[in-house]
């Protein structure tokens, strides 16, 4: 088991951490995979569910994973429960090239998933959503900015705008200009904008995150 295995498991031991409303930018995502004609959605790095749940109450077909086995029994018993039919859990890492080999998805939603690695896993898990995503699909994420002053600059600086605030934990703040680049030459941006989303973070307290919300089409 991995230690980013480890480190989500014991967080989702406490449970539904964060609540079961949708993140913001899940409300933002939804709008545009309606607009986009969008049918079926991928959510990598669902945790326990509550984005995807709510992404298939509004009518997609959704699949969904995450590296904490817990988090997606979490998950998958939430939906049974609510009997919801239209959703797919696994159990997976999105750096495996063998899991999701053969298919490809018209949207893809990534909530707070991206900043979480360093500059090369970055642009890895860049190259593995685009490979998961369809000609003139719909990405779209939140990811925390520079302009979060509650946590840019907190901890120690281990590559640039990148910090360890809590431990196991890299958080990587991004700028207008560095989401371009990473889209680049892909993607069409569609949206990009600040948004605030209140979370519980790793000690249980509450905290104001200064987020991105980027929805983008792939070109080919």
């Amino acid at each position: 088991m991995s230690s980013r295995t480890d480190y989500w498991n014991s967080r989702y031991q406490r449970g539904r951490i964060w609540g079961d409303d949708p993140c913001p930018s899940a409300l933002l995502a939804n709008d545009y995979f309606k607009r986009y004609h969008v049918r079926n959605v991928l959510v990598p790095g669902c945790g326990y569910g509550r984005n995807s749940f709510y992404f298939a109450l509004q009518g997609f077909d959704v699949t969904a994973f995450d590296i904490s086995d817990m988090a997606i029994n979490q998950a998958v018993e939430y939906a049974n429960s609510q009997s919801v039919k239209n959703i797919h859990y696994e159990v997976g890492d999105i750096f495996d090239q063998r899991f999701f080999q053969e298919k490809k998805f018209d949207g893809i939603y990534l909530s707070n998933v991206i900043h979480l690695f360093l500059k090369t896993e970055r642009q890895n898990l860049m190259d593995r959503i685009s490979s998961l995503l369809k000609p003139k699909g719909v990405f779209t994420f939140s990811c925390i900015s520079i302009y979060d002053s509650n946590n840019y600059g907190i901890g120690n600086e281990i590559e640039p705008d990148t910090f360890i605030k809590h431990e196991g934990k890299p958080l990587h703040f991004f700028d207008e200009q560095e989401i371009k680049t990473l889209l680049q030459p892909h993607y069409r941006i569609l949206d990009q904008r600040l948004h605030v989303q209140t979370e519980s973070d790793p000690n249980g307290d509450s905290e104001d995150l200064q987020l991105w919300f980027v929805a983008a089409e792939k070109l080919w």
